[in-house]
């Protein structure tokens, strides 16, 4: 009997020191902010998500300097060259801890390595619901969420391609900046507070890297220009630039390509404005990364409504049917009235400007866009409205597929057109 009880309190130490050991090696791994191996032990712990890459998984693609440039991600490449640093000095305005209203923003970041592989961060800051005390007022919490994507460094280990999420960085404790160091610029979210844990193994917050790049680094600006498409393939388009503008000193051709993706499809002799990140390569044609085409046929004009005096039942006009043009899907209508409009001083009927090429309607919905931010949106599928001082436009977007453009009136809305 003796024995069997040696035995059972022998077994008891074994599980008391194994239970020992696994809690210790959880909590060192807790407060290195890595994922625990066995248990959290009841401890709160927020640590970084971690997915790692598979098969198939789109993250497996390449993803070209070319096409982070036009997505707008500010890119570092690895000979020292920078695109849309604008995007990281706008991020680093609207969401300082210092500033009386800090904005939601986000940033995608693109750097590549030595061997030209992608690392791609995501930053944004967010606002929360949630409240705290602050100096006597309620104020949102606020959080910066990293993204962290390096399952295309190919020179990186297996096990070390992975996706890392980071959603616990208090934005009242965290702000973002820039620290010049040598010749390096390093981006981080740097600790402004001094903080009181509640115990030891509670998760230690620290200064982030977020990105470094040279300080000697060449920075590219977007920089835009007028021309007209005088060729047209199903890749590219080479543009002749305007006489006065500044990029013709490099070249009177300029190629640009469209992207793999891009379906749009450029005539001959289509007005547009092409902004680039800058950077021109001296070939001939010369060659840009364009981050946009716009379609601009006309710089200055205004939309012209005349109500019907007397009123009719007969509310609703043709302007222009999709069949009357390659143009268009979709068909172009007045509401209860005449539509003109006025290019540079010159006023003429609406459909007329539409079919001599002289304003496009998609011209006029980015003005809209411009002008009214705030436009109404409706949950049919994403119709919007547009009203103006003098007129309404309405763009149907409908679960049902109209797309048509009406307009109308000032007091026009989309339930007068009973679609």
């Amino acid at each position: 009997m003796k024995n069997v009880w040696k035995l059972i309190i022998a077994m008891l130490i074994v599980i008391v020191v194994l239970l020992g050991m696994l809690y210790v090696i959880d909590t060192n791994r807790m407060k290195q902010n890595k994922a625990v191996l066995f248990s959290t032990w009841g401890k709160k712990y927020g640590k970084p998500t971690e997915k790692e890459n598979k098969n198939g998984d789109d993250n497996s693609t390449e993803y070209s300097i070319e096409q982070a440039i036009q997505e707008g991600c500010f890119v570092i490449t690895n000979d020292n060259k920078l695109y849309n640093k604008d995007k990281l000095d706008s991020f680093i305005k609207n969401t300082d801890i210092n500033a009386k209203n800090r904005k939601e923003d986000k940033i995608k970041i693109v750097q590549y390595t030595k061997e030209g592989d992608p690392i791609i961060t995501e930053l944004s800051y967010q606002i929360k619901d949630e409240t705290y005390l602050f100096k006597g007022e309620q104020v949102n919490k606020t959080t910066y969420v990293l993204k962290v994507d390096n399952t295309r460094d190919k020179l990186a280990a297996e096990d070390d391609r992975k996706i890392i999420i980071d959603e616990d960085i208090p934005g009242q404790f965290f702000g973002i900046g820039e620290r010049k160091e040598g010749k390096t610029v390093h981006v981080e979210l740097d600790l402004y507070a001094i903080i009181e844990y509640a115990t030891k193994e509670a998760k230690q917050y620290k200064t982030i890297e977020v990105c470094s790049y040279s300080s000697d680094s060449e920075r590219f600006e977007n920089q835009s220009f007028y021309g007209t498409v005088i060729e047209s393939k199903q890749g590219y388009i080479i543009v002749e630039p305007r006489e006065g503008e500044t990029i013709r000193k490099s070249a009177d051709k300029i190629s640009i390509s469209l992207g793999k993706n891009n379906g749009v499809i450029y005539a001959i002799g289509t007005n547009v404005k092409v902004t680039y990140t800058g950077e021109i390569m001296e070939t001939y044609p010369a060659q840009i990364v364009a981050t946009n085409i716009e379609l601009k046929f006309a710089e200055n004009f205004e939309i012209k409504f005349y109500g019907k005096h007397p009123q009719t039942d007969n509310k609703i006009g043709k302007i222009l049917e999709k069949s009357e043009t390659k143009q268009y899907d979709y068909n172009i209508y007045s509401y209860d009235g005449t539509v003109n409009i006025l290019i540079d001083g010159e006023e003429m009927s609406f459909r007329k400007a539409l079919l001599e090429n002289k304003i496009t309607m998609n011209e006029v919905l980015q003005k809209a866009n411009q002008d009214i931010p705030n436009a109404i949106i409706y949950k049919d599928g994403g119709s919007m409205e547009y009203h103006y001082k003098d007129y309404t436009i309405i763009k149907c977007h409908t679960e049902a597929g109209n797309r048509d453009v009406y307009i109308g009136g000032p007091k026009l809305n989309i339930n007068d057109l009973s679609l």
